[in-house]
């Protein structure tokens, strides 16, 4: 990327890219890790009106500590607003700008033909009323995660109302990281 195309980028381009380079490179370090201990990375598609969004990705951010998760295995993006990385991971997981907010569950491991699926949760929109809900189809998606991670394997999000089980577009999650960063200049 050349200095006059980094000018020119809004702040939400700069933000995001740098996140994914970050994410690819955690990737890439994960890759090969004994047993893929921690077997999920989930994507938050998000726009920067969606408070209660951006809150069920730090909740998710805590159990993932909690669980060991990683950098690499809880990514937002759009939080700042709309950006090429954010359009790109929408088209990669087979979603719609009129979709977001969105939450993308993909496997990290790249063993089995079962890695290219990924699953798609439409979250609330806009601010929240009190206390986060839980019992809603993303917290029950969060327990699935929670669960599956302890016994490193993938969830079964099949019985998760709003769940849309879909392909990556690329194949692969890292193939999908790889080819947008590649694509965004990145």
């Amino acid at each position: 990327m050349t200095a006059a195309n980094d000018q020119q980028m809004s702040h939400a381009d700069r933000h995001d890219l740098d996140k994914l380079a970050r994410w690819k490179s955690g990737l890439d370090s994960a890759t090969g890790e004994a047993g893929a201990a921690f077997p999920v990375c989930v994507i938050f598609l998000v726009g920067p009106e969606h408070r209660q969004s951006h809150d069920i990705f730090r909740r998710y951010r805590s159990v993932f500590e909690e669980l060991g998760g990683g950098f690499h295995h809880l990514v937002i993006f759009g939080q700042h607003g709309v950006s090429t990385t954010q359009v790109a991971f929408l088209e990669e997981v087979g979603m719609e700008q009129g979709n977001i907010p969105v939450l993308a569950i993909a496997p990290v491991a790249d063993a089995s033909e079962g890695t290219k699926a990924v699953f798609c949760l439409e979250l609330p929109k806009g601010e929240r009323n009190g206390e986060l809900d839980e019992t809603q189809s993303w917290g029950v998606a969060l327990e699935a995660v929670r669960a599956a991670a302890s016994q490193s394997k993938v969830p079964t999000l099949d019985g998760v109302a709003g769940v849309v089980t879909g392909t990556l577009r690329r194949g692969t999650l890292a193939v999908s990281v790889q080819g947008v960063l590649r694509d965004l200049g990145g």
